[in-house]
């Protein structure tokens, strides 16, 4: 083999390794863009298992297959977060709240992913996000405060396989006066938006 003719092998190598190692780079660039929400402790659940959920049809729809319950989120990575209130179906008023001037309250809206109600924080790598859902339910077992970490029985975090966005699923934890009977997770529904 020439020396020409080895050095246009070793040449076009080069080229492919380059384009490869590009390709991964951008692979992992995007995977991480999509995995800027954390989900930890809790435990899944299959969504279609959740009895009486009025908004499953849709959720499944937009590929949402799986809740956690009892978890706590977080971020990590710098960013904002927004949240789009999306659905509700409650006997009780229901409120989602970041911070101290960050509230959304339910009318018992039909399924809007775009949002009826919407906010944005800002949030840092390594952040338990700041939300509570509360409810006039008169129960001791609200609010879910997820960055204390106290109630988290009463949030689900929904996953979807198509989208990187999550659902932040409440369950106001009372019927008719007695507590965990409901748990279908469709009392108060929040879309969380990573940008």
């Amino acid at each position: 083999m020439s020396a020409r003719t080895e050095l246009t092998a070793i040449s076009r190598k080069s080229r492919l390794f380059t384009t490869v190692c590009v390709g991964v780079v951008a692979l992992f660039t995007s995977l991480s863009a999509n995995a800027a929400f954390v989900v930890s402790g809790g435990s899944t659940q299959d969504l279609t298992t959740i009895a009486g959920n009025d908004f499953n049809t849709e959720l499944q729809g937009l590929g949402f297959s799986e809740m956690t319950t009892s978890a706590q989120l977080s971020v990590d990575m710098d960013g904002s977060v927004t949240f789009y209130y999306i659905a509700a179906e409650s006997a009780y008023t229901n409120s989602f709240n970041s911070g101290s001037s960050n509230t959304m309250t339910e009318n018992n809206d039909s399924f809007n992913w775009d949002g009826w109600d919407s906010f944005s924080i800002n949030v840092t790598a390594g952040e338990v996000l700041d939300f509570t859902f509360t409810s006039d339910n008169g129960s001791a077992l609200t609010p879910v405060d997820n960055a204390s970490g106290s109630n988290l029985s009463g949030l689900g975090i929904m996953t979807s396989t198509a989208i990187p966005d999550l659902v932040l699923a409440y369950n106001d934890n009372v019927e008719k006066g007695v507590p965990w009977t409901d748990s279908d997770f469709d009392d108060m529904m929040v879309r969380a938006q990573f940008i």
